[in-house]
């Protein structure tokens, strides 16, 4: 898998790399399609073959007239076949079975035809109102299997949930099962995060911070510190998950109080029966069976987020998060201005002027490695790339010269 990061299109969801699966809560028909159509119009400008899978409250012919308003270019996309529609019920279910194997089978090969077709890989969105809740339990299965088997493939995947329809213990299994969610917040929509997730990912820039520094030391010790980066994005999106259903957890309160309130209504009800001369002890028991249901329900609420507490407590014993960013203050470089003064350390034949060029070449390929670093490039991107091929044909050059001095 590259680790090239790839334009979501979605504001506060920026740049991710492949293999991300993240979810959105959405609670219009406006507030759906105006996240999926410029998220699927980056991918098609990004030579990504795309799939929308689609149910209600979108039609197909909604989806593509509110993709054509945006992509001009929508009916060439759709003629060489870059970007296809399917209804939810179809893709998802086979004789009214939904059958996960035969799902993750369907998306590899999609996106096995997609790169053999020199796409650069997969953009995939779902949305689920089609589920009925007789397959809510497979199918939460099925996107945790998804959101393992994608870290390692050219395939970004957002699946869409109706807030409407999600109660506390939905919203705690969608939100377990992605890397991260988005929800409209305030009229805007918003990357849920908190002050914990915002320090994991200070760890991931201090991280990139020292791989910046190792830029002019070779590919080998790249590569170390890319792997350990790597290694924290996963463990950062655990986090995320898990922070995420901590802050949803305020909103979920009215899904606690609810059975909490009905419990001593009905054990009101139940001492009054008691009470009479004559108690019904067939409305008692009722009242008693009632008590014990609602106990269930806002017990299963409970003990969902201690376990996810639990679980957050060792993911953020895995990624050190204590470590605040350096302060460091840099004055970005020019691109052409580096290439210039490494073509003149390679180009120069005064061999007492070598070790100037050199040294002028390295200063100024280290503050450009700087500022992408900064500006969060992926080590595999060519500009990345010709920093390090530039600094290991300078520390060739440098020990060149020296030798000859000698």
């Amino acid at each position: 898998m590259t680790s090239k990061l790839r334009n979501t299109g979605i504001g506060p969801v920026g740049y991710r790399p492949w293999g991300t699966h993240f979810c959105n809560f959405y609670a219009t028909k406006t507030d759906l399609t105006e996240m999926l159509v410029p998220y699927f119009k980056a991918g098609l400008e990004n030579k990504e073959f795309c799939i929308w899978v689609l149910s209600k409250p979108v039609t197909e012919p909604e989806a593509w007239n509110a993709l054509r308003e945006t992509i001009p270019e929508l009916d060439e996309y759709r003629a060489d076949g870059s970007i296809e529609i399917f209804h939810g019920r179809e893709w998802y279910l086979k004789h009214g079975i939904f059958d996960m194997e035969r799902v993750i089978r369907a998306w590899n090969d999609k996106l096995s035809r997609a790169l053999d077709r020199g796409y650069e890989g997969m953009r995939v969105s779902g949305n689920t109102t089609w589920l009925e809740r007789r397959d809510w339990s497979g199918f939460c299965h099925y996107e945790k299997v998804l959101n393992d088997s994608i870290v390692n493939q050219n395939m970004t995947v957002l699946c869409t949930y109706p807030m409407a329809t999600s109660g506390a213990s939905d919203l705690l299994d969608v939100v377990s099962t992605h890397q991260f969610a988005v929800a409209m917040r305030n009229g805007s929509r918003e990357l849920i995060q908190t002050p914990e997730l915002k320090q994991a990912r200070a760890e991931v820039k201090r991280m990139n911070d020292e791989l910046e520094l190792l830029v002019v030391h070779g590919t080998e010790e790249i590569e170390a510190v890319n792997r350990k980066l790597r290694e924290a994005q996963v463990e950062l999106a655990y986090i995320n998950r898990v922070m995420t259903m901590g802050e949803l957890t305020a909103s979920m309160a009215h899904e606690v109080k609810q059975p909490l309130a009905a419990i001593v209504d009905k054990a009101n009800a139940g001492i009054r029966f008691l009470a009479t001369q004559s108690p019904d002890l067939e409305e008692v028991q009722q009242a008693l069976a009632d008590i014990a249901e609602q106990g269930r329900m806002a017990g299963e609420v409970i003990s969902r987020i201690r376990a996810q507490v639990k679980k957050a407590e060792s993911a953020k014993a895995a990624v050190d998060i204590s470590q605040s960013i350096r302060d460091r203050d840099r004055r970005s470089q020019d691109v052409q201005s580096w290439k210039q003064l490494y073509r003149a350390a390679v180009l120069e034949t005064d061999i007492e002027l070598v070790p100037r060029r050199i040294l002028e070449a390295r200063k100024a390929a280290g503050q450009r490695a700087m500022q992408l670093i900064r500006e969060e490039a992926a080590v595999d991107e060519p500009d990345l790339q010709d920093l390090v091929y530039a600094s290991v044909v300078l520390d060739k050059l440098n020990k060149r010269s020296q030798s000859g001095r000698h």
